[in-house]
């Protein structure tokens, strides 16, 4: 199991950090950091096209997004139900033209906004029936620009084309085709569908026709094993990355459901996690939601 060094945290106290690779002195400096952010509770985050790296505070009900150099600043974020305002946003995906898809969980619906914050589009609404919600929690888009959203509490997976039902994955029971509260979703490049199944601990997948084909994990805390978790990406190369959020930690996958890795442990020093609940990756860094110490790790890749 290969170690990845840490490279900087954002977040923790209100500050920018540099620590692991950097001097003593350079750690010493953190004060004097201009670029400082206070998180709280950052859940999942994503990068967009310009290197923007973006982050749902669900507690604060808002999307911070920050720049290259870690300038922060609000992108969305005001408390209520009407359009455009957020009532404890959990998942975010970024289209490939910079569109910002944010779950907006307890108003069980998707908002769609531009980029300069401005909604665009709404999917959903509080109910059961196909296309309606009950606090979704995890989304993404697939290569062709579908949106896969981890309806959480109807226990299944709904994949839309722009504001369109198009297909269900699941529903709630213990079959190897069903789930309890499902968190997380992603696309292979072959288009097989991974869910996060967090009570069961299992990864489970499906093919493009939306039947069953495998699974992996299991409840618990020995490696390849999961404690509900929360946050799952696939990376470029096609890796699947876990948010053991239980065991406070990273685990990684191949698609047959190998475990390659376990990144991290339980702690608030560097590289080390309490409570991570979403990834991200952009270039040769993978970013953590270290929710539980109120922060976004970096880590290299590779």
């Amino acid at each position: 199991m290969r170690r990845r060094d840490f490279i900087k945290s954002v977040g923790a106290v209100g500050m920018f950090s540099l620590m692991g690779r950097a001097s003593a002195h350079a750690a010493a400096r953190q004060d004097e950091e201009p670029n400082q952010v206070a998180l709280t509770g950052p859940f999942d985050l994503e990068c967009d096209p310009s290197g923007h790296l973006l982050v749902t505070e669900p507690a604060k009900y808002r999307v911070m997004r920050m720049d290259p150099s870690h300038k922060p600043a609000p992108f969305v974020g005001k408390p209520g139900a009407e359009i455009g305002r957020l009532n404890f946003p959990t998942g975010i995906a970024v289209g490939s033209e910079g569109a910002v898809y944010v779950v907006d969980s307890n108003n069980c619906r998707v908002q769609v906004f531009d980029e300069k914050g401005e909604v665009t589009g709404v999917i959903g609404s509080i109910g059961s029936i196909g296309g309606s919600f009950a606090t979704p929690q995890g989304i993404c888009l697939d290569r062709t620009g579908r949106i896969l959203v981890a309806d959480t509490r109807n226990h299944r997976v709904q994949i839309f084309e722009g504001e369109k039902l198009v297909g269900i994955v699941g529903m709630l029971g213990d079959d190897p085709d069903q789930f309890r509260l499902p968190t997380a979703v992603t696309v292979s490049p072959d288009r097989e569908i991974f869910v996060l199944d967090s009570k069961h601990g299992q990864v489970k997948v499906f093919g493009e026709d939306l039947t069953f084909k495998r699974s992996f994990g299991g409840v618990g805390s020995d490696p390849g094993m999961l404690n509900l978790p929360q946050g799952m990406k696939m990376d470029p190369e096609g890796l699947v990355w876990v948010a053991d959020t239980g065991n406070h930690r990273l685990q990684v996958f191949d698609l047959d459901g190998k475990q390659r890795s376990v990144v991290g442990k339980p702690g608030s020093g560097p590289s080390e996690f309490k409570t991570p609940t979403g990834i991200a990756f952009h270039e040769d860094k993978v970013y953590v939601a270290d929710n539980g110490n109120g922060r976004v790790q970096v880590l290299p890749r590779t």
